[in-house]
């Protein structure tokens, strides 16, 4: 693996939130198109519709049997069972900012903002998921993000992507000690 595509800054969270940021060997358009077009975000997160306008829909079919070979860690709840989940757009800036609404059926709806900026080697993206209600959600959030960014840090750099589990139960343990 290049070491570009071995770049890979860990979640920053403060109070509810966290931020994770990468610099991206791809141009904002298609770092974009990595991020609303479900057959290529399917590639490194999940497929699913996704509106172009405030209060459409940002769809998110979760189906890690396409992203990981492994079977997940046993404390995961959805495992590798597909899943859906509903948010909804709250800014579309194509190609240089992102929001919705995550479902949190544990409490309020929490907020993910991406935001792309050129850069001379390609795109800083910074992704902010905001109202992580608690510290189990923090981690496990933060570990899952990580993992996620660096399979699209993979195909960016036009790597194969490495196996989305074995990679989430290494940052998952390091993220559970902090």
């Amino acid at each position: 693996m290049s070491e570009q595509a071995t770049n890979s800054g860990a979640a920053r969270v403060t109070g509810t939130s966290l931020v994770i940021s990468r610099t991206l060997p791809a141009s904002p358009e298609r770092v974009w198109e990595y991020w609303v077009n479900p057959e290529l975000r399917q590639k490194w997160f999940c497929a699913g519709e996704t509106g172009t306008a405030p209060g459409e829909p940002f769809v998110m079919d979760f189906d890690h049997t396409r992203i990981s070979d492994s079977a997940p860690p046993e404390d995961i709840e959805c495992g590798n069972e597909p899943i859906q989940m509903r948010g909804e757009i709250v800014e579309f800036d194509p190609p240089h900012k992102l929001v919705y609404n995550w479902p949190d059926d544990k409490g309020p709806d929490t907020v993910v903002t991406v935001k792309l900026t050129p850069t001379d080697s390609g795109t800083l993206l910074e992704l902010t998921h905001e109202r992580l209600s608690s510290k189990e959600f923090r981690k496990g959030a933060s570990a899952g993000w990580h993992a996620h960014l660096d399979l699209l840090l993979d195909l960016t750099s036009e790597q194969p992507a490495r196996d989305f589990w074995l990679h989430y139960a290494g940052l998952k343990a390091g993220y559970d000690k902090s």
